[in-house]
C-alpha cells in the first residue's frame, strides 16, 4: 500500500464528521477529468508518502477530536492490504467512509458486511454504454459496480452515488439511461467540473448550470434526493 496523501483535519469530506482524509495510490479507471491523476499514475520517488504506521500513529493521538476517516485514492479496492487499514482504524473507534468506482463491487459488499466501513460514496461515471469512455477503457466489466448499486439501494447502509458532469460525455441520453441504473436510489450529487493543472485531458469542458438542472430534474423521477454540488 502506497498511502501518498493524508489531510489530517477536514470538516467536509464526510457530512458534520470532523475527520481525516487518506488517499491511496493507484486506480483500476483512467478517467481524463480526474482531479486526483497524480496518485493514479504514480511515482513513489516523487510523491509525497506516508507509512501505515504513521497515519495509524497521528489518529491515535487525534482520537476525541476526530471521529471518522475517509480513505480515498486513486481507488483502494485494488489494495491488497486496504483491510488491515481499514481494521486498525476501526480499532481506534472511528467511522470509515471509502471514496470508490465500485468496480470491484463483491469486494465493497463484503466490506461493508463485515463492519470495516459505514459509509460509501459511490462514483456512477455515466450509463453502462458509456462507462468505458468516461472511466478512459477500451472495455469494462461493469457487472460488479451494477451489483453493488442494487445492494445499495436495497440496504440500509449510509451512501451516495456522485458523479462528476463532462459536456464531453454526459447527454440527455445518457443521463435518462443513468436514471435507469440508478432507479429507487436514496442520494446522487452531480458535481461541476472544473478544469486543473492535474486534469489529464485538457480538452474537457463544463457543464452549465442550466443543462445541469436539466438533468437533475430527470433523475430526481428515479431517486429520492438530486442535488448540485459546485454550481452558485
Amino acid at each position: 500500500m502506497l498511502i501518498t496523501g493524508f489531510e489530517k483535519i477536514s470538516l467536509v469530506n464526510f457530512d458534520s464528521e470532523v475527520s481525516a482524509t487518506i488517499f491511496l495510490a493507484g486506480c483500476n479507471f483512467r478517467c481524463p477529468f480526474c482531479h486526483n491523476f497524480e496518485f493514479v499514475i504514480f511515482d513513489e520517488d516523487y510523491l509525497e508518502h506516508y507509512t501505515m504506521e504513521e497515519v495509524i500513529s497521528y489518529l491515535k493521538k487525534r482520537r476525541g477530536l476526530l471521529s471518522a476517516v475517509v480513505v480515498s485514492g486513486g481507488e483502494p479496492t485494488i489494495n491488497s492490504d486496504l483491510e488491515e487499514l481499514l481494521s486498525k482504524i476501526k480499532e481506534l473507534g472511528y467511522r470509515i467512509k471509502l471514496d470508490t468506482n465500485g468496480l470491484k463491487g463483491e469486494y465493497v459488499i463484503s466490506l461493508l458486511e463485515r463492519g470495516l466501513v459505514d459509509y460509501i460514496a459511490l462514483d456512477i461515471k455515466n450509463s453502462l454504454d458509456m462507462y468505458p469512455k468516461t472511466a478512459g477503457l477500451k472495455s469494462l466489466d461493469t457487472s460488479g459496480l451494477v451489483k453493488l448499486i442494487e445492494f445499495l439501494k436495497s440496504n440500509d447502509y449510509g451512501y451516495e452515488f456522485r458523479t462528476t458532469l463532462i459536456k464531453n460525455y454526459h447527454t440527455k441520453e445518457s443521463i435518462e439511461e443513468m436514471a435507469k441504473l440508478l432507479k429507487g436510489g436514496k442520494k446522487l450529487f452531480l458535481q461541476k467540473f472544473e478544469m486543473s493543472d492535474n486534469v489529464p485531458d485538457r480538452t474537457l469542458e463544463e457543464i452549465k448550470k442550466e443543462d445541469a438542472l436539466e438533468f437533475k430534474h430527470i433523475l430526481e423521477s428515479s431517486i429520492m434526493n438530486v442535488s448540485l454540488r459546485g454550481y452558485d
